[in-house]
């Protein structure tokens, strides 16, 4: 066999491997990337934004077929849970300057989402937090099932706290938090 051949069988060899692959180098354990779009069938959908077949309300304002969490209003349980772990952010806060400091972020990290530890750990400003007391009740805004917004009076100004869980059986923790201006 001369080196022409052979080059060519090899390009020959590589060019069927690519097609019987599909030419996608992905790992078989690798996630895919599209989502199979559901069939459609003739049943009407419900959902938390979907009015339900017996009659009753939904979100107008929602997507049709969204039936999330992440999207539906925040029932009874959902907000006290909120509002929960907004305050237990607070209460911390305001003890920013009458803590050493460590113990001050240890005790506010306790009560932030892991995926916000990197933003607050080891942050030692709390001698720099003006508020030093709640003045009154969190107010939530924008609240769903898996996420809220608080708004906590204390004595130097509205504390804003975003809170946030994964799911209806998750704990609801701090993922951001706005001083007071």
């Amino acid at each position: 066999m001369t080196r022409l051949p052979r080059a060519i069988a090899i390009a020959a060899v590589t060019l069927a491997l690519a097609a019987c692959g599909g030419g996608d180098d992905r790992d078989d354990d690798a996630t895919p990337t599209a989502t199979p779009t559901p069939a459609v069938t003739s049943e009407e959908p419900t959902g938390p934004y979907l009015e339900p077949s017996d009659g009753g309300g939904g979100d107008e304002d929602a997507p049709a077929g969204d039936d999330s969490l992440v999207n539906a209003e925040a029932d009874e349980d959902a907000r006290q849970g909120a509002t929960a772990a907004a305050l237990a952010t607070a209460e911390v806060w305001v003890q920013g300057d009458t803590m050493e400091q460590p113990e001050w972020n240890d005790a506010l990290l306790e009560t932030i989402a892991p995926i916000s530890h990197a933003a607050y750990d080891s942050k030692w400003w709390g001698y720099r937090v003006t508020s030093t007391e709640i003045t009154g009740d969190p107010e939530l805004t924008d609240a769903t099932m898996t996420t809220a917004t608080a708004t906590v009076p204390t004595d130097a100004g509205d504390l804003t706290l975003t809170v946030t869980r994964a799911d209806e059986s998750a704990e609801w923790l701090t993922t951001g938090i706005t001083p007071p201006q």
